[in-house]
């Protein structure tokens, strides 16, 4: 269970954000408050929504296959 520290940070974070502020000039004013780079990085990641390994992945392009040459149709047999 998370400290209500931390949660009262989050809570900053979320509001810091909300009203316009850069995730650097937020991130920035907690680590001169004295919280450790790592708590404020995953503070910032749990207000956007992001999980951690979506973090550390890159996301990958979508692969679509390439389009299929439409056969050309053979005229009809004459009658």
């Amino acid at each position: 269970m998370a400290d209500e520290a931390y949660i009262e940070m989050r809570c900053y974070v979320k509001f810091a954000l909300h009203f316009g502020f850069s995730e650097d000039a937020v991130r920035n004013e907690l680590i001169k408050t004295g919280w450790p780079l790592e708590k404020v990085k995953r503070a910032i990641m749990e207000v956007k929504g992001i999980k951690p390994m979506q973090a550390a992945v890159p996301k990958m392009a979508v692969l679509q296959a390439p389009p299929v040459p439409q056969a050309e149709i053979p005229p009809p047999a004459p009658q």
